[in-house]
């Protein structure tokens, strides 16, 4: 139980870009103009490409296996299960537990297999912030790029005083963030794969059986 705790005191070792990022990002050289995307790409989501930022939510369901990389702590691997426009998340860390993410219900709730529970919490500010773009986000666009096998535009990032450079998909999937600490220290969230095909919708509802306690702020079971 104090791993459990601990995971939901903290998020994953990365802090959202919105907190990161004292110091400017190296400016990008000149990039070409983009390329018409390819129907049917992963990633090439029908959206003009003169537009001045990027989706803020995914509009596509997708699932991305990332690699947190931060300055302070070892890379962990995370990967984010996205329904269309937020509606829910499922984020599977790394010691096989997994949290449930209602955006629209501002509700959440940890799933821990190994121990036939479910710990229902109030929504927070965190983990899952790491991966979503918001509205406090000034973009400016650097040019196409492709990571993970999967076409992108990067952008210059700046939020609260803080810079960064986020890859994001024209369907709204971040694909890569990086930035630096205050110490000038740097932070990389990065996909290794990602995958378009839709999950079950069990992956997103609390197994069945499972025993429910209330977490800390307590709060009623997520449906």
């Amino acid at each position: 139980m104090r791993l459990l705790a601990a995971l939901i005191a903290a998020p994953l070792a990365a802090a959202p870009l919105a907190a990161r990022a004292a110091a400017p990002a190296q400016p990008a050289p000149a990039q070409p103009a983009p390329a018409q995307p390819t129907p049917g790409q992963p990633g090439a989501a029908a959206r003009p490409a003169a537009l001045d930022q990027p989706p803020l939510l995914p509009t596509r369901e997708a699932s991305v296996l990332y690699r947190v990389s931060a300055s302070s702590a070892p890379p962990v691997e995370v990967r984010i299960t996205f329904q269309p426009n937020g509606a829910m998340m499922r984020i599977d860390m790394p010691d096989h537990t997994y949290m449930l993410v209602s955006q629209a219900q501002k509700r959440m709730a940890m799933v821990v297999p190994a121990e036939l529970m479910v710990m229902d919490l109030p929504y927070q500010t965190g983990m899952q912030d790491q991966f979503l773009l918001n509205s406090r986000m000034k973009f400016s666009r650097r040019g196409p790029d492709t990571v993970a096998g999967v076409r992108c535009t990067a952008w210059d990032v700046v939020v609260d005083g803080n810079r960064g450079i986020a890859w994001v998909t024209d369907d709204g999937i971040l694909l890569r963030s990086l930035s630096l600490d205050p110490q000038g220290r740097r932070n990389l969230i990065e996909a290794i794969s990602v995958s378009y095909a839709p999950a079950p919708a069990a992956d997103y509802l609390p197994p069945e059986g499972f025993d429910h306690i209330a977490g800390p702020g307590g709060t009623d079971a997520l449906p």
